[in-house]
């Protein structure tokens, strides 16, 4: 018998596709996320006072919408998407490409190569009149860059905050998060997550994924008797 074959139902259900939606309009409005939105909006015109600035910090917890913010940016902008450790390899010589965006900068501790590259492109976007995005969990101040010419251009941009979220937008969250898997909820159900569960985005995350983990493995809808055993099982994780 395939190892395939072997699986539970809810092992197999921890694979099944779920689309997620980047789109402008499904960007999800509110007053935890409106500086950040605004800045987005503003873009190429990224000036403090009679100051201009090339590069944009935006940084919050896990889930927040960073991710979905960089994607709305990078439509607006044309820009490049490329991760951390590609930098090390780009011949910026040969690039014409001037808006960059780095998602998760502080995820793991920069290596001097990576610190020295991103370093490089900072520079080089300013020299071109260019523009960078970089998303992280915590503020620059707290990533620990040991090289000091990075940490001082960093921590003089503009860095914005993604904060947690109010009543509105967390139900607009989990709305979102239960319509990308093609879920409706009724209202009964949503006021009591909003009423019961922990007030934050990655919480909010992973309860919609054990919901419905839950409800296709037992053919059931969701209701608020399955939202309250789901809550218990990741309390006590």
């Amino acid at each position: 018998m395939k190892a395939e074959a072997q699986k539970s139902p809810e092992q197999l259900l921890l694979n099944w596709p779920v689309r997620e939606i980047f789109s402008e309009e499904d960007f999800l409005l509110s007053s935890s996320n409106e500086e950040a939105v605004r800045w987005i909006d503003s873009w190429p015109n990224w000036h403090r006072g009679e100051e201009d600035f090339h590069c944009l910090i935006i940084y919050g917890a896990e889930g927040c919408g960073k991710t979905h913010l960089a994607h709305v940016w990078q439509k607006i902008s044309d820009a490049r998407i490329v991760r951390l450790r590609d930098l090390i390899t780009l011949n910026f010589s040969d690039v014409d490409q001037f808006v960059y965006i780095i998602e998760d900068v502080d995820k793991n501790e920069l290596d001097e190569k990576q610190a020295e590259s991103l370093l490089h492109l900072y520079n080089w976007l300013k020299e071109q009149g260019g523009f960078l995005l970089l998303t992280a969990s915590k503020r620059p101040k707290k990533w620990g860059l040991k090289l000091a010419d990075l940490s001082s251009r960093l921590l003089a941009s503009e860095a914005v905050r993604i904060k947690s979220p109010d009543d509105d937008l967390l139900k607009a969250v989990i709305i979102k998060q239960f319509s990308d898997r093609q879920i409706i909820l009724s209202d009964k159900v949503v006021s009591y997550i909003i009423k019961h569960a922990d007030r934050s985005f990655s919480f909010v995350r992973d309860l919609v994924r054990e919901l419905d983990i839950l409800s296709m493995s037992e053919k059931k809808k969701i209701t608020v008797p399955m939202v309250k055993r789901v809550l218990i099982m990741l309390d006590e994780k």
